[in-house]
């Protein structure tokens, strides 16, 4: 273990991974959309070649997650995350030299691994040095990400009227690199000490034999489910209606800035009564949001107020959640639990697509909406009949997890 005044302080440390995780995940944003698609057209990828493009990257978080986090607890999750800021600084100069669609697919293949590796590394970090009440902590991190999502569009936009694809990730390269600064100072914060006993079939075990962490990533991945679903049907819907993309844009801007708003202050809500609170009421506006759509179609105050409830419930469940898996992990499987978290939040954003485009084409669109809507009821309902006892971390599990503060500077 690393001597403790070597090792940055808490506060210090969670604002520089938080630094290092907004930068990159900007630039891999501003890299996505709209300029991914406008690239793989412009390479006259079919349409059907065109969306394997796009989501082929979260198939590789979905399958490496977890190896990746499984690393981090074995050999140190520095070295990762500095593998992982490699990864986005180099990768979109690779963009330059692609020629075809095929290029294009395997090239996307591979950057998903930068982010297969940053989000179950920084998860275990965070959980690391808040070893109690981490929910806070989870939910102002949270903010870099879905900065990310609100800016890398906007920028990317405006960036395409001026520039070319090709251009606009040789620019990304430059800004990913700026991440290196706030990693590097978190050379000193990786202090985990990692036990004589430890073992991969262990960890492995450990990890697939919790029940807690069974009923979370259940809880995850059918709740992505419904999330992706409205992000991929909702626009499909209010065009239909006559909407302008402003209105949808609009709509889709203010979810992810109710979702923002909330982390923070629903974290605190977590760490002060139980996970399960904010979690119960997450799930209740995620449903409330899609009934709204359901009951009242794709009009104006409809949309709205399903963006305030759909984005405000992401904020309210997402650091219960990440809390609730802290909780229940020993500190030495730390990253291999939320990498097998990530990997099920990934089947879900794959799912979801696919599930709400089975029900379109079967129904209506209000009538998809409220199927769905069942999917978050049915979870809290489920959570609720197991309340106190699949989410509680049993005491035999609790004396076992022993975690080690990040000191204030000056100890």
């Amino acid at each position: 273990m690393l001597p403790r005044e070597n090792v940055p302080a808490g506060g210090a440390a969670l604002v520089a991974l938080f630094l290092a995780d907004l930068i990159v995940r900007t630039s891999y944003q501003i890299g996505k959309a709209p300029v991914l698609p406008v690239l793989a057209h412009g390479l006259g990828a079919s349409p059907l070649l065109l969306g394997a493009i796009i989501s082929v990257s979260t198939a590789t978080g979905l399958f490496l997650k977890p190896l990746f986090g499984l690393l981090s607890d074995y050999r140190g999750r520095w070295i990762w995350l500095l593998t992982g800021t490699t990864l986005f600084t180099v990768i979109p100069c690779l963009y330059l030299f692609v020629e075809r669609p095929s290029d294009l697919f395997m090239l996307r293949l591979v950057h998903g691994l930068s982010t297969a590796i940053y989000g179950p590394v920084t998860m275990a970090y965070i959980a690391a040095w808040r070893s109690e009440k981490a929910a806070e902590a989870f939910g102002w991190f949270g903010l870099a990400r879905t900065a990310s999502y609100i800016l890398g569009p906007l920028v990317g936009g405006v960036a395409l009227t001026f520039a070319a694809p090709e251009t606009i990730y040789a620019a990304t390269c430059f800004l990913s690199a700026l991440a290196f600064i706030p990693t590097l100072y978190l050379r000193n914060a990786d202090h985990i000490a990692i036990p004589q006993t430890w073992s991969v079939t262990g960890a492995v075990r450990s990890i697939s034999s919790s029940r807690p962490l069974i009923v979370l990533a259940v809880i995850e991945g059918t709740t992505y489910v419904a999330i992706y679903a409205v992000k991929a049907f909702m626009p499909v819907m209010a065009l239909v209606a006559g909407h302008q993309p402003l209105e949808i844009g609009t709509f889709l801007a203010i979810q992810e800035a109710a979702n923002a708003v909330l982390r923070p202050p629903m974290g605190r809500l977590a760490d002060r009564t139980r996970p399960v609170v904010p979690l119960l009421l997450g799930l209740g506006a995620l449903a409330a949001g899609l009934l709204v759509l359901s009951a009242m179609g794709p009009t104006r105050f409809a949309m709205l107020t399903a963006a305030l409830l759909i984005g405000g419930g992401q904020g309210a469940f997402g650091p219960a959640t990440l809390s609730l898996v802290a909780g229940a992990t020993p500190v030495q499987h730390l990253g291999l639990a939320f990498g097998s978290i990530g990997a099920i939040r990934n089947a879900g954003k794959i799912a979801g697509p696919i599930v709400a485009g089975a029900l379109v084409s079967t129904m209506s669109y209000q009538a998809s909406f409220a199927s769905i809507a069942a999917i978050p009821l049915m979870i809290a309902l489920w959570i609720l009949c197991l309340s106190g006892t699949s989410l509680a971390i049993p005491a035999s599990e609790a004396m076992r997890v022993q975690r080690v503060k990040a000191p204030r500077r000056g100890r």
